[in-house]
Parts: C-alpha cells; sequence; structure tokens
C-alpha cells in the first residue's frame, strides 16, 4: 500500500504537536466560562494589527462562544458584524488542509481575506510558516480547509 505525500506530511505535523503543549492552546471544547481564543480580542487583530488580550468587562456572546474585547469602542464594532472579526476556524486552518484538527495559538495568527485565520504553535511545529511555505496557492488552502471543517463538529 502506497502512502500519500500529503499523509507523511501531515504524521510530521501531528508528532511536533503530540510531544509539546502550547501555553496558548485553545481548546476546541467551548463552555460559557472559558473565553474564545483564550481570551484575545478578534477586533485587536483587525483593528491594531495585533494579538490583543481582551478584558472580561467587555465580554460578548456570539454563537455560543464568549469574546473578551479590549475596550467598549471593540464590543461596539464587534456587536455591529460579529462575523467580521471571529475566527474562520476554530482549529489550525493548516492541520485541517491535512485531514486533522489541531488546536491554535492566538498569537500566531494572518488575515486572509478578509478573515481571521489562527495557527498552531509550538516549538517544533509552526503552522503559519507551514501555511505560507506551502506550495499550494492560498485559495486552494482555503477550501481544502473548508472542506474539512465541513465535517468536523462544533
Amino acid at each position: 500500500m502506497q502512502i500519500s505525500f500529503r499523509y507523511h506530511l501531515f504524521i510530521l505535523f501531528l508528532s511536533g504537536v503530540l510531544f509539546s503543549v502550547s501555553v496558548y492552546s485553545q481548546s476546541v471544547d467551548q463552555d460559557s466560562h472559558t473565553p474564545a481564543i483564550g481570551g484575545y480580542s478578534p477586533v485587536s487583530y483587525f483593528t491594531k494589527n495585533n494579538a490583543e488580550q481582551g478584558k472580561e468587562e467587555f465580554a460578548v456572546k456570539h454563537r455560543g462562544s464568549t469574546y473578551y474585547l479590549a475596550s467598549a469602542d471593540q464590543v461596539e464594532l464587534f456587536t455591529k458584524d460579529p462575523e467580521k472579526y471571529e475566527p474562520k476556524y476554530k482549529v489550525c486552518p493548516y492541520s485541517l488542509t491535512l485531514g486533522g484538527a489541531v488546536p491554535l495559538d492566538p498569537t500566531n495568527f494572518k488575515i486572509v481575506g478578509g478573515s481571521l485565520l489562527l495557527f498552531h504553535k509550538t516549538e517544533e511545529s509552526d503552522g503559519l510558516k507551514q501555511w505560507n511555505d506551502s506550495p499550494e496557492e492560498e485559495q486552494q488552502l482555503i477550501e481544502l480547509a473548508d472542506k474539512e471543517y465541513i465535517l468536523l463538529e462544533f
């Protein structure tokens, strides 16, 4: 049986993830007491191009997740158009392109086509770097991630 190159890449990627623990890992399972994306403000990625911790006093619920925003102004922006600011995926999009679902690091991000993408990062593996170094076009990566993400239950 011949194993595909993508499968080998996925196994290599997962091996780095399984042998390390990321301080900033975002759990896929959300509960009402845990802020989404590790408490980082989704608005700050767009307005400041920075991963900024939000504050509990500026908490906003959307689609079962609680987001911590950094200011009252951010609350206003978010509530006007929450889909604009929420992350496209709840797991690393690069891992999705490989058929997996790896937790993300909210400090490792990229905005693509107006969508916030949050990637995994450990000492052994950096989803954003792998995404950027991929021979695939970015739109193809998004399409692959979208197909896999639809199969996951959140």
